[in-house]
């Protein structure tokens, strides 16, 4: 991993990875587990063969990637409709990415 923080665009429920922080911040990352706590959405890495997650699924041939939180948004009452970029900020000791701040529009 060699970026600390990334920007990633949610809109319409869907969670958009530009190929160029897949390529430097996720290498070849398959799936990610979500949770929501605290009032953060937190993208933890699923070793690959990991059985569950939301798939980083190609989105096309530049590379770019797309996660697909609409049911989640919608089991966790969350605004599925939310547009707008949220910073995740790489917290080792979780062992995930967190959202660097908090989204009044989602919660």
């Amino acid at each position: 991993m060699t970026e600390n923080v990334v920007n990633l665009l949610l809109k319409d429920g869907y969670l958009f990875i530009p190929a160029s922080v897949y390529c430097d911040a996720m290498a070849d990352l398959r799936a990610v587990a979500v949770l929501w706590r605290s009032a953060s959405l937190h993208l933890i890495p699923l070793h690959p063969g990991s059985v569950g997650g939301f798939l980083l699924k190609r989105r096309n041939l530049a590379g770019d990637r797309v996660i697909d939180l609409r049911l989640f948004l919608r089991e966790h009452e969350l605004q599925e409709s939310y547009e707008g970029v949220l910073s995740f900020l790489w917290i080792p000791e979780q062992g995930a990415w967190q959202t660097s701040q908090l989204c009044p529009e989602l919660s």
